[in-house]
């Protein structure tokens, strides 16, 4: 357990008035600082468990002239609250100028030899509690992620993040990497004694399985996006399908121009809308043509057919524009090559016959919704996926490199590259640039 010699405190409510204000005071002196501003100190007594206390505040006469107000405080003893270390929270009634004059009361307590009371640093409680191992990094930065949240969406990511569902697949496959390579330098460190020895092929079996994994999380990582965006649903089909017109129909405004003359749209169009209680980007494309023999394309059709292409590849979900229903199940009677290779992708496509738009739309609606709710959701922020993918890749290059050689002694080498790339993910192995980057975007009290 680390030692936090100091004893931080911070209100941890929103600012402003509200029926309830919450101080929050971590460290060795937290109870007995609160105990100096109630009216029975002798009823705070650390237990082995959380307690709920109702109490008085009753500030000393040189900090305030106030008369005692109603208190809760909720203690919980080292080892038990979310920073890890004693903890003490002070609820009472959400007046700035009460939370302020409990504040300079706590401040004004003198240092205690080396130990002292001060103002938490922004993000400083989410720091002890990962420095004391309550928390891994990536938890840590889910922290601020459900703080952050603007919509449901976001919130179920922070939370199933929270709830270590970035670690725990990367901490299984850490650890059996590390074992292999703690029994790899065993071997190297001790030639000379009767060791049982890893044979070639379990150990390249073993990095191939594990690289294998690690690739899998890095590609979901990378079809997943890193804009930190909402999903994208694009809108796509041959010319003068009626696209627009379905696009017009989904942002409810006349948002795109709508012509019988094929090859309106040049440019994209986007709105951002609730698909179903999913907040999502829809996007109008330019229809997608095949060049021919023959035929001339103009710059800004070549333009506007290369945009349309990289949206498609970045589509969570393809909504495909036809006239000419089909007996499989909408699929229009012909679709591009090129088309074809992206059917065979992990995008998620719906195929729409936009004659029947009015008549079809609530099923559109329906269909493209429950893509969404199946659509692989990787639970993860987009500040960890930045991370996690950087990491990745180094990893991933040197289980490459490892499954390349024949010497142990340089198989253990890029071995313990990718542990420790690993490591940074869930703070394993971390750096003080790391933390300052994560940490330095809380807000204080948090």
């Amino acid at each position: 357990m680390l030692s936090f010699p100091d004893t931080i405190i911070a209100r941890a409510s929103a600012p402003g008035n509200a029926v309830r204000g919450i101080i929050r005071i971590s460290g060795p002196l937290a109870v007995e600082a609160v105990k100096t501003i109630v009216e029975k100190p002798d009823t705070i007594i650390l237990q082995q468990h959380a307690v709920c206390l109702n109490t008085r505040i009753a500030l000393p006469e040189e900090c305030s002239t106030l008369p005692p107000f109603p208190a809760k405080l909720l203690v919980w003893p080292t080892g038990r609250s979310y920073t890890g270390v004693e903890t003490v929270e002070i609820h009472t009634i959400g007046s700035p100028v009460l939370l302020d004059a409990i504040m300079s009361a706590l401040l004004a307590i003198p240092p205690e030899m080396s130990r002292r009371i001060r103002l938490a640093e922004p993000g400083e409680f989410t720091l002890w509690a990962f420095l004391s191992g309550r928390l891994d990094l990536a938890q840590a930065e889910a922290v601020l992620g459900v703080i952050d949240a603007s919509d449901n969406a976001a919130l179920k990511t922070a939370l199933r993040q929270l709830a270590g569902n970035v670690s725990a697949p990367l901490s299984t496959v850490r650890l059996g990497l590390f074992d292999m390579l703690a029994q790899l330098e065993a071997e190297l460190d001790f030639a000379e004694e009767d060791l049982p020895t890893l044979s070639m092929q379990v150990l390249k079996n073993t990095l191939h399985e594990a690289l294998k994994q690690i690739e899998q999380l890095r590609d979901k990582i990378t079809a997943r996006g890193l804009d930190g965006g909402k999903p994208k649903i694009v809108i796509t089909g041959s010319p003068n399908v009626g696209k627009s017109t379905l696009f017009n129909k989904l942002v409810q405004r006349e948002a795109a121009l709508v012509s019988p003359i094929a090859g309106t749209t040049r440019d994209y169009l986007e709105a951002e809308i609730d698909w179903q209680g999913f907040p999502v980007v829809l996007i109008d494309t330019a229809g997608i043509t095949e060049r021919t023999a023959g035929k001339t394309i103009d710059e800004l059709d070549e333009t506007a057919q290369a945009k349309a292409w990289e949206l498609l590849e970045q589509a969570n979900v393809v909504v495909y524009c036809h006239e000419n229903p089909s007996t499989r199940a909408g699929m229009p009677e012909h679709v591009s090559p090129r088309f074809q290779k992206l059917m065979l992708s992990a995008r998620s496509i719906v195929f729409f016959q936009t004659k029947t738009l009015n008549e079809s739309l609530d099923d559109l609606l329906q269909d493209v919704g429950e893509h969404l709710r199946r659509s692989p959701d990787y639970g993860m922020l987009h500040s960890t996926a930045l991370r996690c993918r950087e990491a990745l890749c180094s990893a991933s290059e040197s289980l490459l490199q490892a499954l390349e050689l024949s010497d142990e002694a340089l198989i253990a080498l890029e071995l313990r590259n990718a542990v420790n790339q690993l490591g940074l993910i869930d703070g394993t192995v971390h750096t003080e640039d790391i933390l300052e980057s994560i940490f330095s975007r809380f807000c204080i009290g948090k």
